[in-house]
């Protein structure tokens, strides 16, 4: 803005010399001084020239914008008006065979290869089909910079617009053909008899990676060419969008043909040849040896770790004329060949198995109705480390995302310098249920493999696998599995973006067009990762060095406490889980809670619904009342709310009391009406139990008003045993008393896990807060768990007086005892009760409280830490794991890019036998830059391995 600021007064300035520069300054040419007639837009400082200097300065500068001088002003023009000719075969020279006008072109354009081809003067034809016979170049409009309707002419498509140039071609003996000698030039002919439209290797170049970055279909980015040309009349710019899109293609095989070596040597083009895959990732031969009797290396350091999933926005409708569409990949890319897949989709069955987690077709089976849909959407599989998409392993869907699909992507992807991989992990939305039979429908299937001794893991992405079980987050979730490192198993979600920029222009494209669109597209991401993979690795190193720091540490402070023998057993724990993982999931519930809870209030409900006593459905009826009572005691609570939200709350409460009354008419009858609440003034006498301070201001000074909150409602513990007995309801006393104990366990478990929250709070957050903001932040978490607590404190307290009032035994009031608000505080032994100093004191009684009420047992406090302890080894350890992975990954990066520095020396060696000099000079340049590559990631691990960086620690620990 300040920049803004500083020029707003200089604009007039700016505006006045846009203006003179409408008209020369020196009307001299700038070479030779004579009158100048052309101004050239592309020479520094738009010069002036005369037009005998205007076509010698332009000889090798043959597509730069110039304008002609009328007298008054500058008016568009083109080069081929001041005589400009393009000689080929000579390097630009004239050909020095006699060049006879009359016979022109033809004896360059007869060739034996008439009758195969096609020329390009259709489109011309076309194009100039609807205008009068007669128009020629002298009927356009002035200031258009072409010629048009000139069969001795030839457009070529630049950058800078659409040129029209006279070609000449070379005539002497053994020339080659008119293709050749235009591709010689960096001009790709449009077609190979009679070429008459052109496009410059920079024109293809510019399209490709404005596709490539901005998502430019050709149809847009030859309507910018147009109006680049004139932005007056674009619309009679001669048209060759179909042009583009077909050289496009060719451009594209051409230069991964080149990328990848295969124009040095004859060789067999195979599946996935003409793509890159991960520099970082093992990839035995290429950038790790796999020395299996290395002792010191882990067995889990050679996984190759791999993400699945789908993308339905990369949808395609059918072809308008399949039969004739020609492939030039065909699964030599990313994209799976064609006929093997179409084999393998004919074969499979597509059976659905039920679903024993949540249910996710809905979200798999999109598109799946879309019956105007060749492909519903794509799938396949990247690196799940570093974002990599692997060659030759991408699908098409047909109908929605199906198992058979994804399958058929595993399988090639596992295919892809493999050899000597012995554990896979795989990250899939729902590998809870694909993985099942994975091994299943390979066998059964003539087309799939893996090999038998390849173990694959099943994992699911940590933002996925919320929305599964609760059970799967043990089973599934990168934290727990050994070898995993720091992973989430969701990078492949980030990929989608670059290909949904070229989705909607792909969608109507040919089925071979849209797949090379899709090939080059991963294939430039992968090149995007491997140039930015040493800045990569280094940031995970930094991370992972804080990381390993900070979980050993609070492990450590956590294992130096806890009772030796307990640890011992808990070790024992995690190794047998660990070996079991691959053939059982459920070994991994030991990082949940085992221990079994007291009854629910809603398990005491079902339980007496089942045994349907004297009066059916009085457990729902009563069970809605305890609710009841719970919404009052919570709604007094609402105190700092404002008037307006108070009175809301009260009026729903009032109508769920007068609608419960009504439905008690069915089990008191008349008696009802004489309940406490009715026609007296009657208010629930409740003793609230609150840890903030000053939070008893609010419901002293309250008004004695009526309100609902404060009613007494018809429950048989407000009835009292005495009128219970007279109107022959001692039933309802039982199964009140039986809720209320679910009520009072459900309580006590709520308060647990609050106060549990806590001491997290207060240790993982009030304790390292570094700022006032984070302070404040973190004391608001605190007063919001007291408030929690202090609910169903009270809520507690209310059911124990109503299991006085129905009669409950000493046996039962010894294990539901009177809670006080000193016991809710989190005191050091309920925040660390394995810290030293802490043998002799005793937690409140509610912490020891268990399913067969001895209150002498610990299993829940120790079920509690043993959970706590595994965890924080799970993640000590994983912190550990992905330190040495980083390390190698930093080894391997540096292997392969001496491996491919070394590919290319080879093939220079290759190319100088056969005396082929540009692919000597390629080869040397492609060596030079995998060399930089490898000097640049060196010098970078090197740093970073000898000296940790401590910029950004701050940042980096909040960022874990």
């Amino acid at each position: 803005n300040d920049y803004i600021r500083q020029w707003v007064p200089k604009t007039k300035a700016y505006l006045d010399i846009l203006l003179q520069r409408e008209v020369p300054s020196d009307r001299s040419c700038i070479i030779c001084g004579t009158d100048g007639v052309y101004k050239c837009h592309g020479c520094f400082g738009e010069p002036l020239y005369c037009t005998s200097c205007c076509r010698t300065q332009h000889q090798r500068l043959l597509f730069h914008r110039v304008s002609q001088w009328t007298g008054s002003f500058f008016e568009k023009s083109c080069l081929v008006k001041s005589g400009i000719v393009i000689w080929l075969g000579h390097d630009g020279k004239p050909c020095p065979c006699p060049w006879d006008d009359d016979v022109g072109d033809s004896g360059v354009f007869t060739t034996a290869e008439e009758e195969a081809n096609t020329t390009d003067m259709e489109s011309t034809s076309e194009e100039d089909s609807t205008a009068p016979f007669s128009k020629d170049a002298n009927d356009l409009p002035t200031g258009v910079p072409f010629i048009k309707g000139n069969s001795s002419m030839t457009t070529i498509v630049d950058k800078s617009g659409v040129h029209t140039h006279m070609v000449k071609y070379c005539t002497c003996p053994g020339a080659g053909a008119a293709d050749i000698q235009l591709f010689k030039m960096g001009l790709f002919p449009a077609s190979f008899l009679e070429p008459k439209t052109a496009f410059t290797f920079d024109v293809l170049n510019d399209f490709l990676l404005d596709n490539l970055e901005c998502g430019t279909s050709a149809m847009n980015y030859y309507s910018k060419l147009r109006r680049m040309t004139t932005t007056v009349f674009p619309h009679l710019v001669p048209d060759r969008y179909r042009e583009l899109m077909r050289v496009a293609r060719q451009w594209r095989k051409l230069k991964l043909l080149k990328r990848n070596g295969f124009g040095h040597e004859e060789k067999e083009v195979k599946p996935g040849d003409l793509a890159l895959f991960c520099p970082a990732c093992p990839q035995p031969g290429i950038n790790n040896v796999n020395n299996e009797l290395d002792l010191q290396t882990p067995s889990w350091l050679y996984t190759r770790s791999l993400v699945m999933d789908g993308n339905f926005k990369a949808e395609h409708l059918h072809a308008v004329n399949p039969g004739d569409e020609v492939s030039l990949m065909d699964g030599r890319g990313f994209m799976v060949g064609d006929a093997l897949y179409k084999e393998h989709l004919a074969v499979a069955q597509d059976t659905m198995q039920r679903s024993e987690c949540n249910n996710h077709r809905a979200v798999n089976q999109a598109n799946a109705s879309h019956h105007k849909l060749e492909a519903t959407g794509i799938g396949g599989c990247a690196c799940a480390r570093h974002g990599c998409f692997v060659p030759h392993a991408m699908v098409d869907f047909q109908k929605g995302e199906r198992q058979m699909n994804m399958d058929y992507a595993l399988c090639q992807a596992l295919k892809i310098n493999a050899n000597g991989i012995r554990r896979v992990l795989t990250f899939y939305d729902v590998n809870c249920q694909y993985h099942k039979r994975l091994r299943d429908r390979i066998a059964d299937s003539p087309i799939m493999e893996i090999p038998k001794e390849m173990k694959i893991i099943p994992g699911i992405g940590l933002w996925h696998v919320h929305g599964h079980q609760d059970s799967c987050y043990v089973r599934y979730a990168s934290n727990f599995i050994k070898g995993a490192g720091r992973i989430d198993g969701e990078i492949m979600e980030t990929l989608w973006a670059s290909l949904n920029i070229i989705s909607p222009a792909a969608r109507g494209m040919g089925t071979p067009h849209r797949k090379e669109c899709l090939d080059y597209q991963m294939n430039d991401c992968n090149f995007m990762k491997m140039i930015r993979m040493s800045k990569s690795l280094c940031k995970k190193y930094n991370k992972a060095v804080r990381g390993t720091a900070d979980s050993k540490l609070a492990f450590e402070m956590l294992d130096e406490t806890a009772d030796p023998v307990k640890v011992r057993e808990w070790e024992a724990q995690e190794r047998a889980a660990h070996q079991r993982h691959r053939r059982d999931p459920t070994a991994m519930d030991i990082y949940e809670v085992q221990l079994q809870k007291a009854p629910t209030r809603k398990q005491q409900e079902i339980r007496l619904l089942a045994e349907q006593g004297q009066h059916p459905g009085a457990a729902t009826w009563l069970a809605e009342g305890l609710t009841i009572e719970e919404a009052q005691v919570t709604l007094q609570w609402l105190l700092e709310d404002s008037a307006v939200g108070r009175q809301t709350h009260s009026n729903i409460l009032q109508r769920d009391i007068d609608r419960w009354r009504q439905a008690g008419l069915a089990f008191l009858g008349d008696s009802i009406g004489d309940a406490p609440g009715d026609g007296e003034e009657c208010n629930m006498d409740l003793d609230l139990i609150m840890l903030e301070e000053g939070s008893d201001a609010g419901i002293e000074n309250q008004p004695s008003s009526y309100h609902p909150e404060m009613t007494v409602i018809p429950l048989p513990s407000n009835l009292g045993l005495d009128t219970c007995t007279a109107i022959g309801v001692d039933d309802l006393v039982k199964q009140e008393l039986i809720l209320r104990q679910g009520q009072a366990n459900d309580a006590l478990q709520n308060i647990r896990v609050h106060l549990a929250d806590k001491a997290v709070i207060f240790r993982k957050t009030v304790r390292v807060a570094k700022s006032q903001a984070t302070s404040t932040r973190a004391w608001a978490q605190v007063h919001s768990v007291d408030r929690a607590v202090s609910i169903q404190a009270s809520i507690y307290s209310q059911c124990r007086k109503q299991l006085c009032k129905l009669g409950a035994n000493d046996t039962l009031l010894r294990r539901y005892q009177a809670l006080v608000k000193e016991q809710l505080k989190v005191s050091t032994a309920v925040a660390d009760p394995n810290s030293r100093g802490q043998r002799d004191n005793t937690l409140p009684w509610f912490w020891s409280l268990d399913v067969a009420g001895d209150s002498e047992s610990n299993d829940w406090l120790n079920e509690f830490y043993r959970v706590h302890w595994l965890r924080a080894k799970a993640l000590k350890d994983r912190w550990a794991e992905e330190m040495l992975l980083v390390r190698h990954e930093m080894d391997w990066t540096c292997n392969f890019f001496l491996h491919k520095a070394a590919e290319w020396k080879c093939l220079g060696a290759v190319a100088k036998e056969d005396n082929k000099q540009g692919s000597m000079a390629y080869t040397g340049r492609q060596e030079k830059i995998y060399e930089s590559l490898l000097e640049e990631a060196r010098q970078a691990f090197h740093w970073m391995k000898a000296e940790p960086p401590t910029w950004g620690m701050r940042g980096e620990v909040d960022n874990l």
